[in-house]
């Protein structure tokens, strides 16, 4: 699960600043990054340290540094950790130019923060499942049939993205959703990894709570699977770029963000079927034909504020509660 810690900024000794070198923490995918990062020194000359992990692993590696800060530059997983670094002043504002060329609803308002790349959450199923008019309430009450599951929210940080939008946007009825969905047989695995492994092996008919960037990964190859977004909606999650107030280098980390949001560098996003922050660049063959589809409205602060307690609501009401089957009695 997303882990979201109190960040001080400007605290503690003044960083000893290599001029020549820029830290750069960022979450995956890691082949994304490490072609980022080696395209930057390249055309700059300048040397990059990268540390690629999950974002809630790098909140953490921000938390236990707070007082030695080392990171110059972060690219997070999910906007709800981006702002939590802005809400408590860790983040350097900066508009890069050319965001007229970008999704500009994607990026804070006050550029603290600027959108790489996107990522739908929605649900993956196997060739011959469900129709294009699936929908929420036909797949929560278990009308498709079949197995389902969902990546355990307090260990998927898109899964958990994905209860949170789901909550904010249909209100308290999310919690009736989501008990159906359990009464209805879903099961819940560990990761993404082992969710998508399940429908591969067709163990299960459906992902709820399903990125669409690894999915198509998979279609790409050939599996018989397809990504599906109900048309009520789904969920999106922005991939940003930041930089930290505390940097000693603020020209090599305003140029690394430049660096991202390049035409090259974005094309570089979309093949790894990420949703480009430029709106100039061409979606990935897997996905080209399924176009932006609708998403839910959400706020952002809002979001933030309300994370812990619905994951935890979930957590407890939902994935370990005892639920008795749809048709079934109690003991």
């Amino acid at each position: 699960m997303l882990t979201l810690v109190i960040l001080a900024a400007g605290c503690g000794d003044a960083r000893q600043a290599d001029g020549d070198t820029l830290v750069v923490y960022s979450a995956g995918p890691r082949p994304l990054a490490e072609a980022v990062v080696s395209d930057w020194e390249a055309s700059t000359g300048h040397r990059v340290e990268l540390f690629a992990a999950t974002t809630g692993q790098i909140m953490a590696r921000l938390e236990a540094e707070r007082y030695r800060p080392r990171a110059d530059v972060v690219v997070f997983a999910s906007a709800l950790a981006a702002e939590s670094l802005k809400q408590r002043g860790a983040l350097l504002p900066y508009q890069p130019e050319g965001l007229n060329h970008t999704h500009e609803a994607w990026h804070d308002p006050d550029h603290h923060y600027v959108a790489t790349s996107a990522a739908i959450v929605g649900v993956a199923l196997r060739d011959g499942v469900g129709t294009v008019d699936l929908d929420w309430s036909e797949l929560m009450s278990g009308q498709t049939g079949g197995r389902l599951t969902m990546p355990s929210p307090s260990r998927s940080g898109s899964a958990g993205e994905f209860v949170l939008a789901y909550k904010l946007h249909h209100g308290d009825r999310a919690w009736d959703d989501y008990l159906a969905m359990r009464r209805a047989g879903l099961e819940f695995s560990a990761a993404n990894s082992q969710a998508i492994g399940g429908l591969l092996q067709g163990a299960y008919q459906a992902i709820v709570g399903a990125v669409d960037y690894l999915i198509y990964r998979q279609v790409d190859q050939g599996a018989p699977v397809r990504m599906h977004y109900p048309p009520s909606g789904s969920a999106l999650v922005i991939r940003p770029v930041a930089i930290l107030a505390d940097t000693p280098v603020e020209d090599l980390a305003q140029s690394f963000v430049d660096h991202y949001l390049s035409l090259p560098m974005q094309e570089k996003v979309a093949a790894q079927h990420l949703l480009p922050a430029r709106t100039d660049v061409p979606l990935s063959p897997a996905r080209a034909g399924q176009g932006l589809p609708e998403t839910f409205n959400i706020d952002t602060a809002e979001a933030l504020e309300q994370y812990r307690d619905v994951l935890r609501r979930f957590q407890i009401q939902v994935e370990r509660a005892e639920v008795v089957p749809a048709g079934g009695n109690n003991p």
